[in-house]
C-alpha cells in the first residue's frame, strides 16, 4: 500500500467523532512494507489529540520482526499480534518451517524485553479442524514461553475437515486448557487465554442483539492496498475470492474509493443497504446441525461471522452456520463459565472492575477533550518523521 493511500485510509478514520479507536495494520503481511507502517504509526501519534485513546495493533506472521523493528513498535505502544499456532506439527499446517524461527523470536523477547513482551505482545492461534489435537499442547508450549496474552479463534470461514467425530476431541482439548489455566491462574495470577477471561456471561433471557457483526453499521471497516474500502475486509473482492453467495453483501459493504468525496455519504448509507441482509442479521432465527441459536443458553454472548455462512459449500440459507463454528464457541463459552465458577467468581468480578477503571479515565480524556485542553496538530509533524 503506498503511503498516499494509507494516508487517507488513517485520516478518514481518525477524524471520527468516536472517542475510542482501534486500528489493526494487517494484511497480507504488514511488515513487507515497513517504510509505510512506521509512517502510519507516527501518523496517528501526531494526528490525535488523545493518542492513548487510539489502540493500534500490527498483526504479522512475526518472520520479519527485527529487533529494530520490535524496538520502534514498542516505544510508541503498538500491540504486535503473532500468527502463530504453537507447536511444530499444527505450525506446518500454516505452510513452510517458520516454528524455530518464532520459537527463537519468543525467547529472545522474553529475555530482552521482558517487560514489552509482557505488555506488547499476542499471540493468536488458529484453531483448524485438521490441528484441533493439538491445541491444548500449543496452548501449554505458549504458557512455558511466557506469553501473557494468547487469542484462540476458530478458522473465520468453512473448514472442510471439521467433522461430527471432531466435536468430542474439541471439547477434551479445551477441557486441558481450562484445567492448565486454572493452575497457572492460582500459581501467577494471570489468565493469559482470551477466551476465559472475558466479561461475565449474560443470563439466560437477556436482550440478544439482532445484527451478527459491526460490519453493516460502518464500525469494521476494512481498505485495501488500492485504498478501496469496505464495511467488512472479508467481503472485499478486492483481496479474496468470494464465493457467488457473498456477492450481494460484497456489493452492500463496498464504499469504493477512501479519498472519494462521495465516501462519507456512502458509509451514511451503509446501514440502509446493508444492515437489512439476512446473513446479518436475526440472530435467533440461526441454527447449525446441534441446534437451534434461540435455544442456545449461549446466544447472547456468541459471535458469528457472516463470512462464515457464505463459504458452506452450496449454501443459500443465511440462517445456517457452520457446525465448526458453533462448537467452538459452545465449548469456549462454557469454558468460561467453568473457569469463573472454579476461581469462586474472581474473574468476571476482577474484569467488572478493570472496565470501571478504564471507563472512569476515557471520561476524564473526554471532559479534557471538551474543554480543549488538547489541539490537534495540522499533520506538519508527521513530516518531519517521513
Amino acid at each position: 500500500m503506498p503511503w498516499s493511500t494509507a494516508r487517507a485510509a488513517l485520516e478518514r478514520v481518525l477524524s471520527t467523532p468516536a472517542s475510542d479507536v482501534s486500528i489493526d495494520l494487517s494484511g497480507g503481511e504488514p511488515l513487507l512494507n515497513s517504510a509505510t507502517l512506521r509512517r502510519a504509526v507516527r501518523f496517528v501519534e501526531t494526528y490525535r489529540a488523545a493518542p492513548a485513546l487510539v489502540r493500534t495493533t500490527v498483526t504479522t506472521n512475526g518472520t520479519r520482526l527485527t529487533a529494530r523493528l520490535l524496538s520502534f513498535l514498542f516505544e510508541h505502544g503498538l500491540t504486535v499480534r503473532i500468527s502463530f499456532d504453537g507447536v511444530p506439527a499444527a505450525q506446518r499446517e500454516r505452510g513452510g518451517d517458520t516454528f524455530r524461527t518464532l520459537d527463537r523470536l519468543l525467547d529472545r523477547l522474553r529475555t530482552r524485553d521482558p517487560a514489552d513482551f509482557a505488555r506488547h505482545v499476542t499471540i493468536h492461534m488458529t484453531v483448524l479442524g485438521s490441528t484441533i489435537s493439538w491445541l491444548a499442547d500449543g496452548v501449554e508450549y505458549l504458557l512455558a514461553k511466557g506469553v501473557r496474552r494468547i487469542e484462540v479463534g476458530s478458522r473465520s470461514t468453512f473448514d472442510p475437515d471439521f467433522r461430527a467425530s471432531s466435536r468430542g476431541e474439541l471439547d477434551r482439548q479445551v477441557d486441558r486448557i481450562l484445567l492448565l489455566s486454572v493452575e497457572h491462574w492460582r500459581r501467577t495470577g494471570e489468565i493469559p487465554v482470551v477466551f476465559l477471561a472475558g466479561p461475565p456471561l449474560q443470563r439466560a433471557g437477556a436482550p440478544v442483539r439482532d445484527l451478527l457483526c459491526a460490519a453493516p453499521i460502518g464500525r469494521a471497516l476494512g481498505v485495501d492496498t488500492e485504498g478501496r474500502a469496505w464495511g467488512c475486509a472479508l467481503f472485499a473482492s478486492s483481496l479474496r475470492s468470494l464465493p457467488p453467495w457473498a456477492a450481494e453483501a460484497a456489493r452492500a459493504l463496498d464504499l469504493g474509493g477512501i479519498s472519494a468525496p462521495s465516501f462519507p455519504r456512502r458509509l451514511a448509507a451503509l446501514p440502509r443497504r446493508a444492515g437489512t441482509l439476512r446473513i446479518f442479521t436475526d440472530r435467533l432465527a440461526k441454527r447449525s446441525s446441534y441446534g437451534a441459536c434461540a435455544e442456545c443458553r449461549f446466544v447472547a454472548d456468541c459471535h458469528v461471522c457472516p463470512a462464515a455462512i457464505c463459504h458452506i459449500p452450496g449454501n443459500c440459507d443465511p440462517d445456517l452456520v457452520p457446525d465448526f463454528i458453533c462448537a467452538f464457541n459452545y465449548v469456549t463459552l462454557a469454558a468460561r463459565e467453568r473457569f469463573d465458577e472454579m476461581t469462586g467468581g474472581e474473574v468476571s468480578a476482577a474484569w467488572c472492575g478493570e472496565m470501571k477503571a478504564a471507563l472512569a479515565r476515557l471520561e476524564a480524556v473526554v471532559k479534557e477533550l471538551s474543554a480543549g485542553t488538547a489541539a490537534r496538530p495540522t499533520g506538519g509533524p508527521e513530516r518531519d518523521h517521513a
